[in-house]
């Protein structure tokens, strides 16, 4: 999983991002968290996105 972030300050993307983010992760899938990278981008598609998330699934993988 990429998530990408407009960032709040040019030094950081900022701890309410990585917050909001890892608390949907735990909600969401448990213990099963995906491998995560997260990018700070200077602006999204869309006037006022914050944030912009791609993910990649694998489809019959069997734990």
């Amino acid at each position: 999983m990429n998530s990408y972030h407009v960032p709040d300050s040019p030094e950081t993307i900022g701890e309410a991002h990585n917050r909001v983010m890892v608390e949907q992760f735990r909600e969401r899938m448990g213990d099963r968290a995906p491998l995560w990278t997260e990018i700070g981008v200077p602006a999204l598609g869309a006037p006022g996105m914050r944030v912009e998330i791609r993910v990649t699934a694998i489809a019959g993988w069997e734990d």
